[in-house]
């Protein structure tokens, strides 16, 4: 009974961070989607602060910092909601 309390517990505590890990690569995809949307010469300059925030967004989350990870991404789609 021990046993499965544990592991009840293991699991209600493990999953919730298994699943915000996987908001990261959807924000992701959507600044990719979004570049690709707009008017690469006319708005070269937010690109590139989008791409570099993209990429440091996609560090974070490989180093396991999905709350900055999340932060740097949604700032992203932010600079780029034209």
């Amino acid at each position: 009974m021990r046993k499965l309390i544990y592991s009840f517990t293991f699991m209600i505590m493990f999953l919730p961070s298994v699943v915000f890990a996987g908001a990261c690569p959807m924000l992701a995809s959507e600044i990719q989607d979004k570049i690709a949307e707009l008017d690469q010469t006319r708005h070269a300059t937010l690109i590139n602060v989008a791409l570099m925030l993209h990429e440091e967004g996609m560090k974070a989350h490989d180093s396991g910092n999905h709350d900055m990870s999340e932060e740097l991404l949604n700032g992203a789609l932010r600079l780029l909601d034209i």
